[in-house]
């Protein structure tokens, strides 16, 4: 009898994962007991998903659009009750139904197995030029937007918006360049976050360290996955 495929399975984790997941933890709480902030669960409880979504996607492994669907719906909500609008949308309307394109996508593109991972691939250099340039023209439509908005941050959560799109669509369609563009987005959410935090919105400290190790992970990222492209 032919052995039935698993939609999803729990891949080794690492030093480096438990890393990222006992640092987040660790460093929540520990900003969470300065007298001038306190816990939030709800921004903690993104955290935690959103950390376990980029460890997956790391690794090729589709668990990656499970709790990207959590991390993104809790984020979403977040950044509407912050007044951060575009990010809103970004969460809301498009991270959550690509969770689902996305799953479907890579079962496509699996290798043996989930523990495999997926079969990565680079860009040519006239599809990163088109992207440069989509991406700069989205940023300065979206911006202009946002101005006729109470946005606090236009410019900021423009590019943060637009970078996060077209990394999502990256990654949906395996290509390498998608961490590079998650480096952008991730520098672009610190700064907006470090700005809410003087503005004593409750959940910009445990924001701003979510940001902190989704940099480093972007990293890690970059190199695993250049790993699995030499696999096809």
């Amino acid at each position: 009898m032919e052995k039935q495929e698993r939609p999803f399975s729990l891949p080794h984790f690492t030093w480096w994962d438990w890393f990222l997941i006992a640092g987040f933890i660790i460093m929540s709480l520990a900003v969470s007991m300065l007298p001038q902030n306190s816990f939030n669960a709800l921004s903690f409880t993104a955290g935690v998903f959103s950390i376990l979504c980029i460890i997956f996607g790391c690794k090729g492994n589709s668990l990656n659009f499970v709790c990207g669907l959590i991390g993104s719906a809790i984020q979403g909500y977040m950044a509407l009750k912050s007044g951060l609008y575009a990010n809103a949308v970004l969460f809301l309307l498009y991270n959550v139904p690509m969770q689902f394109i996305g799953f479907f996508q890579w079962r496509k593109r699996r290798l043996q197995t989930e523990e495999d991972g997926i079969r990565t691939r680079w860009m040519n250099w006239w599809q990163r030029v088109l992207l440069v340039v989509l991406s700069v023209a989205a940023v300065w439509t979206v911006s202009l937007i946002l101005r006729g908005t109470d946005d606090p941050q236009p410019v900021s959560d423009a590019m943060a918006m637009t970078a996060a799109v077209g990394a999502q669509l990256l990654l949906t369609l395996a290509f390498v360049e998608q961490w590079f563009m998650w480096l952008v987005v991730n520098g672009t959410q610190l700064v907006m976050w470090s700005i809410a935090m003087t503005r004593g919105v409750p959940y910009a400290p445990i924001m701003m360290i979510q940001y902190v190790f989704y940099t480093m992970n972007s990293i890690y990222g970059i190199i695993l996955w250049s790993r699995m492209s030499k696999k096809i």
